[in-house]
């Protein structure tokens, strides 16, 4: 069952229960911070972007945990796995986020040497970090990335085994940045990068998985993206798998996905059941992260590799070949 939300509703009700459970591709949920009920010890909010270009991918984060506020920044080069990282994590903050990741706003952070700012105009997202650490003299990122509010993009309320827990998820594919990244003496021109916006708000279990993968990128020139997601929450209402093409969103269930568990690094087989998304997966590196800190415990393999495939769309069939992109899968306990 894939129900979709085609109204705007709040969403919790005055118990702190998901009043819609489902998707939808715009922000029709009015996320009404106040009716949390497990505020401030279990809420999680984050904003998340992240942008390839060539074989470079950046990723920049501004969230927390209620209890530890994350802000960071990271190149990767993914055919040598050099990284390049500048942060920090500050306990017992929470920053002011936005309720709305379509609306106007203006979010920063500033502590010591890191400076961040992620802005939303009428027809832009305005990304800045700058600072400097011991490794780093400069750091001085900025990116101007479309966008425009009328994108089709995959938003879903899932809820869990507890009436109180709840993820309101925001993903929008983003087909177009401009900008430079520089770590001390390393810049790399990020003009013609293709990304994305995760934009998460929540509360569930402090044990819990995922698997997650996105891709941004074109076909013969018109937009095209997808978002697949499995592993997290009861997805019997709706899941997170959802391809884009020129703009517009096309909806798929549950996929059929075969892979060698034992050796992410082998080839993956992703199809749906319908037809309508076929494509294989071929694994250059993977990204494992893992972070401990007092009550946080985090391991995450984020394959990325080439994407070959077929999606199904009001213009026929669209072939896409060696796409660079990514799947993760996460166990986590924070």
């Amino acid at each position: 069952m894939e129900h979709r939300i085609t109204e705007k509703t709040l969403l919790l009700d005055k118990r702190g229960h998901l009043i819609e459970k489902g998707y939808a591709t715009k922000m029709n949920f009015i996320y009404n911070r106040e009716q949390v009920k497990r505020f401030p010890l279990k809420l999680k909010e984050w904003n998340f972007y992240q942008f390839i270009k060539n074989h470079y991918s950046l990723q920049l984060t501004l969230g927390h945990v209620s209890y530890m506020c994350s802000v960071s920044a990271t190149l990767i080069d993914l055919l040598t796995g050099k990284k390049w990282n500048f942060g920090t994590m500050k306990p017992l903050f929470v920053p002011e986020l936005d309720r709305d990741p379509e609306r106007e706003s203006v979010l920063e952070f500033r502590d010591k040497d890191v400076y961040l700012a992620f802005s939303v105009t009428k027809n832009q997202r305005l990304l800045t970090v700058k600072g400097a650490n011991k490794e780093f003299k400069q750091v001085d990122i900025h990116l101007a990335v479309d966008f425009d509010p009328e994108n089709e993009k995959m938003v879903i309320a899932t809820p869990f085994h507890k009436p109180t827990q709840f993820y309101l998820n925001y993903k929008e594919n983003y087909y177009h940045g401009t900008g430079t990244v520089q770590f001390g003496d390393m810049v790399v021109d990020f003009d013609g990068c293709t990304g994305l916006i995760d934009w998460g708000r929540g509360v569930w279990p402090y044990s819990h998985q995922w698997f997650w993968g996105n891709l941004s990128s074109h076909i013969d020139g018109v937009p095209f993206g997808f978002n697949i997601g499995w592993g997290f929450g009861d997805l019997s209402h709706a899941t997170e798998n959802m391809y884009f093409y020129d703009k517009k969103a096309y909806k798929v269930g549950e996929l059929v996905v075969k892979r060698d568990e034992s050796d992410d690094m082998k080839p993956w087989s992703l199809n749906d059941g319908d037809g309508k998304m076929r494509m294989t997966f071929t694994p250059l590196y993977d990204n494992y992260t893992e972070n401990k800190y007092v009550v946080v415990d985090t391991h995450c393999n984020q394959v990325y590799g080439y994407f070959d495939g077929v999606i199904e769309t009001d213009r026929g069939y669209k072939e896409f070949h060696h796409v660079l992109a990514f799947i993760e899968h996460a166990v986590n306990h924070w």
